[in-house]
């Protein structure tokens, strides 16, 4: 049976139900990261990820009870170091091993301690505070903010893998945001800090295909990428470039493989097709909505009520960390990534089955 088959109202009451399941009714605010099947041990300090993707979830699902929110929002904020970076310590252990041996191998000495697990866990602990209106009192701040050092950052990114390259790039933009939202940054400051970067990334853009990166990278890297810039890009209230390149970009490329494939190329679309106010191959991406909506029926699990990231199984690893066993079922990551999409979707295409998703800035 397909998600869309139920009722707004019943597929929300299908989403809440998932994430009860999920809720541990000893620990306030602990959510399990899969159905079943995880390493984690809620009676520690571990797992802050399950509380950070329920947070979103309850965003999205249109959820302001205080008595729900609360709890979770305490419990990511006990992950919160006196530098204000918030992490899992459980991944940061489990993740430092294989991170430091690939760095090791790669002759990459400067990024033996992991920080870019604490960056990007950061960002995804903050962004899910913003949703609900919290800032914390400490901004994390382990990254550059003067134009010359933010050009410099720019260029030690590996943009042959724009992914990843993207994805730093855009972990600078939140922050940079965030600092000039705090007033920790000031507006003077924060535009010489925007225009940097901006220039920075310029450089690397490509009008042929409209994506930004150096060498030849697949198509899949190249989407995967632009996701990734434009998520800050929307941070920083930048325009999209070339929008026309990148649906042209998404439409051509086939083979998407797990939840963030999936989605990265739904949010490329959707931004792509509001820079164009969705005059550019109407028919073409009403028929890709389509087409991916079947698709996408492959990774729900109608029993439990949620997506699992890989085709019928949960997500195993999260930041190089094995945390589930990767049993067939959902999983709180690839349900939130699934149900983002959804909330996308409903701007490409006509669907009133999915209107009442609250999209989210993450």
């Amino acid at each position: 049976m397909s998600f869309l088959s139920d009722s707004p109202s019943e597929l929300k009451t299908t989403f809440l139900d998932f994430l009860e399941h999920l809720q541990d009714p000893n620990q306030p605010g602990y959510f399990r990261y899969s159905y079943s099947g995880d390493f984690f041990d809620a009676s520690k300090q571990e797992n802050i990820a399950g509380s950070i993707f329920a947070l979103k979830m309850y965003y999205m699902l249109g959820v302001t009870d205080q008595q729900i929110i609360q709890p979770i929002i305490d419990r990511v904020l006990l992950f919160q170091k006196n530098d204000g970076s918030i992490y899992d310590p459980f991944v940061f252990r489990k993740s430092f091993v294989r991170n430091a041996l690939a760095n090791l191998k790669h002759g990459n000495f400067d990024k033996m301690d992991n920080h870019q697990y604490v960056r990007a866990e950061t960002r995804q602990a903050y962004s899910a505070l913003l949703l609900h209106e919290v800032i914390p009192e400490k901004i994390y701040s382990d990254f550059p903010t003067e134009p010359f050092a933010i050009s410099k950052f720019m260029r030690s990114l590996d943009w042959s893998k724009p992914w990843g390259a993207g994805s730093h790039f855009s972990h600078l933009m939140f922050f940079l945001s965030l600092l000039q939202k705090s007033s920790q940054l000031d507006v003077t400051a924060f535009q010489a800090a925007r225009h940097a970067a901006l220039e920075e990334l310029a450089s690397l853009h490509h009008e042929t295909d409209g994506a930004w990166y150096v060498g030849n990278p697949s198509a899949l890297q190249k989407i995967n990428g632009v996701m990734k810039v434009m998520t800050g890009l929307l941070w920083m209230d930048a325009p999209i470039i070339c929008p026309k390149k990148l649906i042209d970009l998404c439409l051509s490329h086939k083979d998407p493989i797990h939840a963030c494939d999936q989605f990265n190329k739904t949010m490329v679309l959707r931004y792509a097709n509001e820079a164009v106010h969705g005059a550019y191959k109407r028919k073409e991406l009403t028929e890709w909505c389509e087409k991916t909506l079947e698709e996408w029926q492959e990774y729900y699990h109608p029993e439990q009520g949620g997506f699992s990231f890989w085709k019928g199984r949960a997500n195993a690893r999260y930041y190089d960390a094995q945390i589930t066993r990767g049993l067939n079922g959902a999983d709180i990551h690839g349900t939130v990534l699934f149900v983002w999409g959804l909330s996308m979707m409903a701007k490409l295409a006509p669907i009133p089955e999915l209107n009442w998703l609250n999209e989210m800035k993450s």
